[in-house]
C-alpha cells in the first residue's frame, strides 16, 4: 500500500492576508503608473516596474532634448522643468517594501500570484493518516451525537489535549497541527 499525503489543516486566513498584500502590489502598480502618466507616456510596463523614478526621469530627459545638450544632471533638468516626483518615489518605496513577486503575462500586463501550497499542511507518512483519520472519525462521531445530546464543544478540546478545537469565529472544527510534526 503506497503513502497518499492527506490535507491536515489550510490557514484561510494567512492565505487571505498574502492575497491582499498581493493584490496591494498590482495597486500600487497602478498608482505609479497613473502618477508618471502625468509626466510622460509609459510604453513598456516591465521596464518601468523596475525602477519608476529613472524610466520616469529617462522618458522627461528624452522629451526635452534641448536641455540635454546642457550637460545638466537628471535632477536639475526636473527641477528647470518644475517637475517633482516625491509622490512617485514614496509609491517605489512601498512598491519595494512588498515582497510580492510581480509577474507579466503574454500580454504585458501585470498580475501576482500566491503560493497556496505555503498555507497547506499534510501528512508525512502513514501513521499520520491513521490519526488524522481517527480525528476525523471522532469529530464525526461528535456532529452525530448532537442530534440527540447537547455537546459542550469547548470541552472537547481539553478532552483530546488539545487535538481539536472549535473555533467559534467560523464554526469548525480545527485540528491541531502541532501534532503531526
Amino acid at each position: 500500500m503506497s503513502f497518499k499525503k492527506k490535507v491536515i489543516t489550510i490557514n484561510n486566513e494567512g492565505l487571505k492576508q498574502a492575497e491582499k498584500v498581493a493584490e496591494a502590489k498590482i495597486t500600487l502598480l497602478q498608482s505609479a503608473i497613473d502618477e508618471a502618466k502625468k509626466h510622460v507616456t509609459i510604453d513598456d510596463l516591465k521596464a518601468f516596474s523596475e525602477d519608476f523614478i529613472s524610466y520616469t526621469t529617462n522618458k522627461i530627459i528624452d522629451k526635452n532634448k534641448s536641455l540635454k545638450s546642457l550637460n545638466l544632471s537628471p535632477d536639475k533638468v526636473l527641477s528647470l522643468l518644475e517637475i517633482d516626483l516625491n509622490k512617485l518615489y514614496n509609491i517605489q518605496v512601498e512598491f519595494e517594501e512588498n515582497k510580492t513577486q510581480l509577474l507579466f503575462d503574454k500580454e504585458g500586463s501585470p498580475y501576482t500570484k500566491v503560493d497556496k501550497e505555503q498555507f497547506i499542511q499534510y501528512t508525512k507518512n502513514e501513521k499520520e493518516n491513521e490519526r488524522l483519520k481517527a480525528i476525523q472519525n471522532l469529530l464525526v462521531s461528535i456532529e452525530d451525537l448532537q442530534q440527540y445530546y447537547h455537546v459542550y464543544k469547548g470541552d472537547l478540546q481539553r478532552v483530546t489535549s488539545n487535538a481539536v478545537r472549535y473555533n467559534m469565529r467560523n464554526n469548525q472544527w480545527d485540528i491541531n497541527p502541532q501534532y503531526f510534526k
